[in-house]
């Protein structure tokens, strides 16, 4: 059989936990596993080909340098796997998918023009932690999810609901309409301290640009801005441990254990 893999056709996904997470979610079509012919983990080797076996996926035992050059020289663990592409929802699909969880308390996730895939991945990761319920890409400068951004969430990916727009304040307004506060990460000296912040039960949390921040517009049509003390020793905080931040403030006024996850 032959062993290429058409990047058109297919996503890739390596890595243990990621490659692992797929086999678990039964959503996904898989289409081919890789497997390294030194991979020493027999337990986990055992559950792919036992996998591979029960839903008649092809897989093939190959020599490292194969998965190297799949993988472009990536950190993929000695496993592989390509499946049919993630499914990306509409804003309006995301909206009407989170009200039929009938969540008293909600939050969401705006990753807007954000550039580094592993930001995205650990954005990703951190809103599946705390129960959300999707994630919303804005802006021209969003990458498509690809390897990386799985790896980098732990597979958490598929753990969760995606939506991509470019208008981000049309997404805001949709939010809003909907019952949603959007708060804006804003660490300008007119923004709110997180923590002085009595948050709404339901939340769309909207995160900007590695370099550029968010810009006036959608600090605009945003309900809260909120910043995090630092010191002046730093300018700001990495966008994911920002968002955690103030994620987690919003968990703790609400008390984490009442939180539907």
């Amino acid at each position: 059989m032959d062993l290429q893999t058409d990047s058109a056709a297919y996503d890739l996904v390596f890595g243990k936990g990621p490659v692992l997470e797929v086999l678990e979610n039964g959503n996904l079509t898989v289409n081919k596993i890789w497997i390294s012919e030194s991979l020493q983990d027999r337990d986990t080797k055992s559950r792919i080909v036992d996998f591979a076996k029960e839903n008649k996926v092809p897989y093939f035992k190959v020599p490292l340098k194969k998965l190297d050059n799949l993988t472009k020289g990536q950190n993929h663990q000695g496993l592989v796997v390509s499946i049919s592409p993630i499914k990306i929802l509409s804003v309006d699909e995301l909206i009407d998918s989170s009200y039929k969880l009938n969540k008293n308390t909600d939050v969401m996730l705006i990753a807007n023009e954000i550039e580094d895939t592993h930001n995205i991945g650990a954005l990703i990761r951190t809103l599946v932690a705390s129960g959300g319920s999707g994630v919303i890409l804005t802006g021209r400068k969003n990458t498509g999810v690809n390897a990386t951004i799985i790896k980098t969430s732990a597979g958490t990916v598929f753990q969760t609901k995606l939506a991509r727009a470019s208008n981000c304040s049309q997404v805001i307004k949709k939010l809003q309409d909907s019952g949603y506060w959007v708060v804006a990460a804003d660490n300008s000296d007119d923004a709110q301290v997180v923590s002085k912040i009595d948050f709404p039960d339901k939340i769309a949390i909207i995160v900007g640009n590695e370099h550029e921040g968010l810009g006036d517009l959608v600090l605009k049509n945003s309900d809260f801005r909120v910043k995090i003390p630092i010191s002046n020793k730093v300018d700001s905080l990495n966008v994911s441990v920002a968002f955690s931040i103030v994620l987690y403030e919003f968990l703790r006024q609400k008390n984490y254990s009442t939180i539907q996850i």
